[in-house]
């Protein structure tokens, strides 16, 4: 069984040398995770991927990316839940993510800010889900059975937030026109606003100290940038926000920005790390806020 996140700091400091970290059945947080059951809803379901607390249940014909048909997956916790997924592939793969002076670093990038969040999230009494599309297969299948996964645990629980980390690429492009600082929310599902301005408010200081932009909160914008178009979305957001709208991927800045300002990307783990401070710290206040039923979260039906 592999060893989870951050037992000791020495593991943490090695993160990026391994090609996928995953965990099937223990915690990023140490120990076991809490019981999972996924939801018997009555009907068959044509996949079943993944083991241990990591399983999902779906069905996909590819007629519809925003849509996951899955089984509910229940956590048997009181605590808040965090989802930080491990999109992002080895150089060469299905995902490598950006490129700095022709070096993809999309995965160590991710294994960085997933190890960051996780030792963070943990001490404020999260229960830290780490998913790997590497636990499903480095592939579109594979991808599939990641993103169902999310929104599987989205599907099952409240009191969850699913922050994914990522480093942008510098080329603009039809879905990304300004490259750059930016969190990437719902395009065709009803946002959280409240969710998506405390986690704002709490970033802002990072971006004016180290004197770069951040843009906010926006659609995916597939191919729109207009709130609520069907062309609007991200697969990965869309599928997990059908249930619950807390769930993003956060470009923190060009991956060209983290190596002029911190000297690599591995030194941008101290360069993010009040960054990622502020990010925990938000997560930590919404969920506070969800378990007292001011949430928009809260109210939503599974």
């Amino acid at each position: 069984m592999r060893k989870s996140l951050c037992l000791a700091s020495l593991l943490c400091s090695l993160l990026p040398a391994f090609s996928a970290i995953a965990f099937p059945d223990d915690s990023a947080c140490g120990g076991a995770l809490p019981p999972t059951r996924i939801v018997d809803e009555e009907r068959e379901f044509t996949y079943t991927k993944g083991k241990g607390h990591y399983q999902v249940r779906f069905n996909y014909t590819g007629d519809n990316w925003t849509h996951a048909d899955v089984a509910a997956i229940e956590v048997k916790t009181s605590r808040p839940i965090a989802v930080l997924p491990m999109q992002y592939t080895r150089p060469g793969g299905m995902m490598p993510g950006a490129q700095v002076d022709d070096q993809l670093i999309g995965q160590q990038w991710n294994l960085i800010t997933q190890a960051e969040m996780a030792r963070r999230l943990c001490k404020l009494g999260f229960v830290v889900f780490t998913p790997s599309i590497s636990d499903y297969g480095e592939n579109l299948d594979g991808y599939q059975a990641f993103e169902h996964f999310i929104a599987g645990l989205h599907k099952g629980n409240r009191n969850i937030q699913t922050v994914l980390l990522t480093a942008d690429a510098h080329n603009p492009n039809i879905q990304n026109p300004l490259p750059g600082a930016q969190m990437l929310v719902t395009g065709t599902n009803p946002r959280d606003e409240n969710w998506e301005a405390i986690i704002q408010r709490h970033v802002a200081p990072f971006y004016k100290k180290v004197n770069l932009g951040n843009r906010g909160a926006r659609v995916r914008g597939g191919h729109s940038d207009v709130e609520g178009s069907s062309a609007a979305w991200h697969p990965l957001i869309e599928r997990a926000a059908e249930y619950g709208p807390a769930v993003t991927i956060m470009e923190v800045s060009r991956a060209i920005d983290i190596v002029e300002q911190a000297g690599s990307i591995e030194a941008g783990r101290q360069w993010a790390g009040p960054l990622f401070d502020a990010i925990a710290s938000a997560m930590h206040e919404y969920a506070v806020v969800t378990k007292s039923g001011r949430g928009a979260a809260a109210h939503r039906s599974h």
